[in-house]
C-alpha cells in the first residue's frame, strides 16, 4: 500500500492512523499478503536487515533484498479529513457549554496492476459521525482518538469489502432449485438479508486498438437474497418473480447498492 493526500487535507497522525485501519482491515480479509509503504515499518525492516548482515544475527534474521512484487498496488488518497468538536454557550448560565464533536473523513483508492500498470478499480469511501450534544465546563477540546480510529475503520472495512469484489468477484459456486452458494464466507462482507443480483457472463469485451481484455458482457438475470454465512461459502435464496432463466455455476454476484 502506498498512500497520498489531497491538496487542504490534513496528514499527520490521522493519516498513519488510517493506513493502519486500512492495512488491518485487508489482512483480516485472509485473501491478500500485504506488503505496507509506511515509512516507520519500513525503516526498522531495513534496520532488521542491516542487523543481518552484520555478524551478530543467526538463524532467521531479515535478508535483504528478498521481497517479491507486489502483483496489485492500492493507493489511498484523502479527499477531506474534518475532526472537530462543536461548542456553544448554554444559554443563561455561566461557565456550561453544549458540545458535538464531528467527523468526516472521504477518501479515493486506485487499484493498480503491477504487471501492466493499469488502472483495475477506483474505489469511493466515505464515512462520518456525529455525536450527541452534552454539557462541558470549557469552550476547547477535541474529538477522542477513539473516535477517529472508528472513523477510519469504516473507510477501510469498506475499502476491503470493494477491493476483494474486485480481485476475487463474487460467483456462484452451485445451484439447486431456489438455492445458491456463492464463493464468500464470514470474512466476505455479506450479511442475512443482503440482495445480490445475478448476472450471466456473455462474450469477452476487447479494445479493438490495444486488444485489452475489458470485461465480458453482463446480462441480469435474477435476484438472490442472503440466508446464512458460514465461514468459508454463503447460502442464498432465489427472491420470487425474479429469475429470468435458470442460475448456473460460473454466474457472477454484485451487491445492488453499488
Amino acid at each position: 500500500m502506498a498512500d497520498g493526500v489531497d491538496k487542504g487535507a490534513p496528514s499527520g497522525p490521522y493519516l498513519s492512523v488510517l493506513l493502519s485501519e486500512m492495512e488491518a482491515s485487508l489482512r483480516a480479509t485472509r485473501k491478500f499478503e500485504l506488503v505496507t509503504r509506511q515509512e516507520n515499518v519500513l525503516k526498522e525492516l531495513r534496520d532488521e536487515q542491516r542487523f543481518a548482515k552484520s555478524g551478530f544475527a543467526k538463524g532467521n534474521a531479515a535478508r535483504e533484498g528478498e521481497f517479491e512484487n507486489a502483483h496489485y498496488l492500492v493507493i489511498p488518497v484523502v479527499h477531506d479529513l474534518r475532526v472537530f468538536r462543536d461548542v456553544k454557550p448554554v444559554p443563561n448560565i455561566d461557565g456550561k457549554y453544549q458540545a458535538t464533536d464531528n467527523g468526516i473523513l472521504q477518501v479515493s483508492a486506485q487499484l493498480l496492476d503491477t504487471s501492466t500498470g493499469q488502472i483495475k478499480s477506483t474505489f469511493r469511501l466515505q464515512s462520518s459521525f456525529s455525536s450527541g450534544t452534552r454539557i462541558v465546563n470549557v469552550p476547547e477540546g477535541a474529538p477522542s482518538t477513539e473516535a477517529f480510529t472508528k472513523l477510519a475503520g469504516s473507510v477501510a472495512a469498506q475499502m476491503a469489502d470493494q477491493l476483494i469484489d474486485a480481485v476475487f468477484p463474487m460467483v456462484v459456486l452451485q445451484a439447486t432449485g431456489d438455492q445458491v452458494w456463492i464463493n464468500r464466507g464470514a470474512d466476505g462482507g455479506l450479511t442475512r438479508g443482503d440482495v445480490l443480483t445475478v448476472y450471466k457472463p456473455g462474450e469477452a469485451l476487447i479494445d479493438p486498438y490495444t486488444k485489452e481484455v475489458l470485461g465480458s458482457a453482463e446480462t441480469p438475470i435474477a435476484d438472490v437474497a442472503v440466508k446464512t454465512v458460514d465461514p468459508k461459502f454463503t447460502t442464498a435464496e432465489l427472491v420470487a418473480g425474479t429469475a429470468k432463466e435458470a442460475i448456473k455455476a460460473g454466474f457472477i454476484l454484485r451487491r445492488q447498492n453499488r
